[in-house]
């Protein structure tokens, strides 16, 4: 039976070394070459990233502003999802107007972070192309709002999701209403 021999087969010349010793620097080299081109690579994919980010959020307010009126901007898919247990009824309606402003309200709180007055929630349901079929939209949008209460809170002067935590804080002013005139008699 024969044996396998793996002994080293005596020293390595110096010419062995020094050409495996080129190719480890050059590697070598290379690896921070490498390296070096990802770090570049990483920082340009931030500062892209901010800049979508940025170009997005002045789309969204430029829609909210209404700089766009003839167009009808819709961005309902750069709003957060509704999740499926929200706002659930015995009988679902989604055809009905109060079912679709509470979904779009849920959205555009959820997007926001912090609570909206009606007013503002009427806004941006306009620029995204809801509407309320009601002689005072607004008023309807605090109704339907008001009348969703598990849904829906008043809180810090604005509508805001029941059982969420608001995630960007916002210093509202209080108002305060004048007071009446007394009657002359």
């Amino acid at each position: 039976m024969q044996q396998s021999t793996n002994r080293p087969q005596g020293r390595p010349t110096h010419a062995a070394m020094v050409s495996i010793d080129r190719q480890v620097a050059t590697l070598e080299k290379r690896r921070d070459e490498i390296r070096a081109e990802m770090a570049r690579l990483e920082a340009e994919t931030r500062q892209v990233e901010l800049d979508l980010r940025h170009l997005r959020d002045a789309k969204r307010s430029l829609s909210l502003l209404g700089a766009n009126p003839g167009e009808g901007p819709n961005h309902l898919d750069e709003l957060p999802d509704v999740p499926e247990e929200f706002a659930k009824r015995r009988i679902q309606r989604p055809d009905a107007q109060a079912w679709q402003v509470r979904q779009q309200a849920y959205r555009i709180l959820k997007d926001q972070g912090h609570p909206l007055s009606r007013i503002e929630i009427y806004d941006r349901l306009k620029a995204l192309g809801v509407e309320i079929d009601h002689p005072t939209p607004a008023k309807r949008l605090g109704r339907i709002l008001t009348d969703a209460k598990g849904e829906f809170v008043y809180r810090d002067n604005g509508y805001w999701i029941s059982g969420e935590p608001i995630t960007v804080a916002v210093e509202r002013p209080k108002r305060y209403r004048t007071r009446r005139k007394r009657k002359e008699i």
